[in-house]
This record gives structure tokens, C-alpha cells and sequence, in this order.
């Protein structure tokens, strides 16, 4: 028997939520390219990651997964500011959403962007949801 879902510890959580994420992801590649997954580490210093980075038609859009409705984001922040990017989705249990956030980094820069909340059952229209944010 498998053990509840909260009964799992928030690191398993999140694991499997991540794992599961990248699996749709891989089915949104067009059927004659090779699917490929691919993320973002920080360097040395501080320690910060960015789960995945899809492209739907031109643009980058980095993709944070959460197996709970909570989670600060602050290397999603520094990325977008880093990389002058205006859009992000983030995969997780709370409700559909698009909202524009305006805040400081942990670092003190501006970050203005875009965020996309989808929740995991809906990951798979993640490209239609990128397309609906376009001016």
C-alpha cells in the first residue's frame, strides 16, 4: 500500500511532483524532435535553481514546480531579473491563475514579470496558457 500523499516528506513531495512535471513536459515536444528537458543551476556562491526551462514558439519561459500551495520562489525572482524575462509558470496546488508581480529579488533588483500558476493536472496545456499572456 502506498503511504498518503501527506504523510510523505515535503523533500519526497517535491521530488515526485518534479519528476512527474518533467514527464508532460517531454510529451509537449513537436513529434519529429528528439524531447529534451532542460534546467538552470547558479554557479558558485549561492546556491538556486530553476526546475525547467521550456520554449514555446520564441520565448524562454522558466517553469517551477511546488508540491504544495506555499514556496518563495526568490532563484525564480534573481533568474527572470538576471535574464530579462517577463514571464514564469508555476506548477503546484493552488488554483489557475495569471497575475503580474512588481518586487526586489533577494539581491535588491527589480523583478517584474508575468506568472502563470497551473495546477499539475493542467500542466500538459502549459504552451496554450504561455500564448494567452502575449499583448
Amino acid at each position: 500500500m502506498l503511504p498518503a500523499w501527506d504523510d510523505l516528506a515535503p523533500g519526497v513531495r517535491d521530488g515526485l511532483t518534479e519528476q512527474a512535471l518533467g514527464q508532460q513536459l517531454i510529451t509537449l515536444a513537436p513529434p519529429w524532435k528528439e524531447p529534451n528537458l532542460y534546467y538552470w543551476q547558479r554557479g558558485a556562491g549561492r546556491p538556486g535553481k530553476i526546475d525547467y526551462l521550456v520554449q514555446v514558439d520564441t520565448r524562454i519561459v522558466p517553469v517551477e514546480a511546488r508540491s504544495g500551495t506555499a514556496g518563495s520562489l526568490k532563484s525564480l525572482h534573481q533568474f527572470l531579473h538576471d535574464k530579462d524575462l517577463d514571464l514564469a509558470v508555476r506548477v503546484g496546488e493552488n488554483p489557475p491563475s495569471h497575475r503580474r508581480l512588481d518586487l526586489e529579488t533577494t539581491q535588491g533588483d527589480p523583478a517584474r514579470y508575468d506568472l502563470v500558476a497551473l495546477p499539475p493536472f493542467l500542466a500538459w496545456d502549459l504552451p496554450a496558457a504561455v500564448r494567452k499572456t502575449e499583448p
